[in-house]
């Protein structure tokens, strides 16, 4: 395959910049322009003002390397209908290799790499629609070094990142650069009124000052009497103690935010002096990019550091909770439908896979509800899905405890849940009840240590642990460079935190990016046969014809359920459906 490597120079204001529009919403603008366009192939660079048609048709016969691909694939799809036969995007790369990289920016990249500085000048042409040929060749010449910048990153990345994750990052570009999900408009705008009306009637009701919810106790006060109990963490200045996660940064509070409940949202948003919930706000979004066009799904390659997808341009399409209006005004193109599948409890099935819980795993191999069978032992009689507490209990249990989860913490997950039971008694039967995980987890500790010490190379299961990287079975590392040990604990120095981790936070990590590749590598298998337009946790959203829907969806539940070949006794399933709109 041909490699071209691409990069647009844009015009850009104060008010019209992507520092405060969102990528979509930037190139998809009646402002935008392209000053120039810069292409590396065969050696040589080349800028040029714009794309003519015999290029136009080269480019469409060549696998194109950008850095942030969504932003020159856009432009490319968008404004000059040219869509390549493969996308290579040095920033997703650069996620994967470098995760914990402070900045993955071309110009933090090029001079971590050693291989030079960007040099265009952006504040000499912001507001300037039409050049001067001097200012055109001084812009030029910096695109021109940033073509050369990210060819010589690509070099230098692409014997790290395994060929099967670049066609995984390819079909990542595509889902924003290709759009085809459509928006129910109506159905989304009387959603974004009653919210906005539901918000005001709640807060009217309160009757709660700004300056009351920003006492803490107040507030906890008022997300209890909502049926929400409040998230706490570790105290900065004292580790013994604990104290409420209010901060707009702190992970419970982001899940506040994020609750499908309007009441926890809105006393969230109030809290933090926002306008609007996190529901009007999306619900916002999606009515003004539909206004556009049809929704490009953005997301983020290798977001997390097990590698999986983490949302992005504004629009986090992996927090659409099922059921919501958000996820029922989403629909498929007319004349074509949805077909969702979703990987059941692959996470739980892989945990007990790699730990060898036979009882588990004997289980799921009979097809039983592995919940009613484990709430049966518990209560010593025969629990159905009728039973709806009591499996919901032991579903909270089998998923909440499997990674190391301690009594207090859970006893904060029933609380949430509505559900009754003694935590540190739950947390001992399961612990009691499932000795391989426990075992997994005391192994991971020495792990932990190998990785630290960073001179080991052996397999654990299908991965393979060498230096201070897991190399999962299709090749793709797990960085583990950022650990540093006090003698008695391990802690990871991510990009923007800190946490500790131990057996069971590795074993967490590891399970999860497992998981990623079972995905992934079944959306390869689906990539020929329909179109991929959405990925969100477990679940792959296809495109197919109305007349073919049936039959596609048949071929993704075959797919999603028959193992890889690195884990052949692993046992899958998956549910799914096929409809005209994202209902799954």
């Amino acid at each position: 395959m041909n490699l071209i490597t691409l990069d647009f120079e844009t015009y850009f204001n104060s008010d019209y910049t992507l520092s405060k529009m969102t990528t979509e919403e930037y190139i998809r603008d009646s402002r935008f322009k392209a000053h120039c366009v810069g292409l590396h192939g065969h050696g040589a660079t080349e800028v040029i003002p714009t794309i003519d048609p015999m290029r136009a048709a080269g480019i469409a016969e060549s696998g194109v390397i950008c850095h942030h691909a969504q932003f020159d694939a856009l432009i490319l799809s968008h404004h000059c209908n040219i869509r390549p036969a493969m996308w290579f995007d040095t920033l997703s790369m650069a996620r994967l290799v470098f995760p914990h990289a402070k900045s993955h920016s071309l110009g933090a990249l090029a001079e971590m790499l050693g291989i030079g500085k960007k040099d265009v000048p952006y504040e000499s042409f912001k507001g300037v629609r039409d050049l001067s040929p001097e200012l055109y060749n001084r812009v030029a010449a910096g695109c021109a070094q940033d073509v050369e910048l990210t060819c010589a990153i690509f070099t230098k990345l692409l014997p790290y990142v395994p060929a099967e994750e670049l066609r995984i990052i390819d079909l990542t570009i595509r889902m924003f650069t290709e759009p085809t999900l459509v928006l129910d408009r109506e159905r989304m705008q009387a959603y974004l009124e009653k919210t906005q009306q539901a918000k005001e009637a709640l807060l009217s009701q309160l009757g709660v000052a700004k300056s009351e919810l920003q006492s803490s106790e107040r507030f906890a006060a008022l997300l209890r009497a909502a049926g929400q109990e409040p998230p706490v963490k570790v105290s900065p200045s004292d580790p013994d103690k604990q104290i409420y996660a209010f901060a707009k940064t702190d992970d419970g509070m982001k899940n506040l935010l994020e609750s499908p409940d309007e009441t926890i949202a809105t006393l969230a948003g109030a809290r933090l002096g926002q306008k609007s919930t996190i529901g009007e706000t999306r619900a916002q979004r999606l009515l003004d990019m539909s206004g556009r066009g049809a929704l490009p799904v953005y997301l983020k390659y290798c977001g997390a550091h097990t590698t999986r997808w983490s949302g992005g341009d504004a629009v986090n399409w992996q927090n659409f909770t099922r059921g919501s209006e958000l996820r029922l005004s989403i629909m498929a193109p007319e004349g074509y439908r949805l077909v969702i599948g979703d990987l059941a409890q692959i996470e739980f099935r892989m945990e007990m896979w790699l730990a060898g819980e036979e009882r588990e795993l004997m289980a799921l191999r009979a097809g039983q509800d592995v919940y009613c069978a484990a709430a049966s032992g518990f209560y010593g009689r025969g629990i159905t899905k009728a039973d709806k507490l009591e499996r919901q209990l032991f579903k909270t249990v089998l998923l909440g405890c499997g990674y190391g989860m301690g009594p207090e913490k859970f006893a904060s997950v029933l609380k949430q849940q509505k559900l009754e039971g003694d935590a540190e008694y739950l947390v001992k039967y399961y612990r009691t009840t499932h000795p391989a995980i426990v075992q997994l987890w005391k192994y991971a500790d020495k792990v932990l240590g190998f990785l630290y010490a960073g001179d080991h190379d052996f397999m654990w299961g299908p991965m393979r642990v060498c230096g201070k990287r897991i190399y999962l079975p299709n090749g793709a590392p797990l960085d583990y460079s950022n650990l540093t040990c006090d003698g008695k604990e391990f802690t990871a120095h991510g990009r923007a935190a800190t946490a500790k981790i131990y057996g069971a936070k590795l074993v967490e990590n590891v399970i999860q990016a497992l998981s990623r590749v079972v995905l992934s590598q079944a959306m390869l298998k689906m990539a020929p046969r329909g179109r991929i337009v959405l990925t969100c946790h477990d679940e792959v959203v296809c495109l197919a014809k109305e007349e073919e829907a049936a039959g596609m969806l048949e071929f993704v539940l075959a797919t999603l359920r028959t193992p890889p070949a690195w884990c052949p006794d692993l046992p899958l399933d998956a549910e799914g459906v096929h409809d005209a709109r994202y209902s799954k």
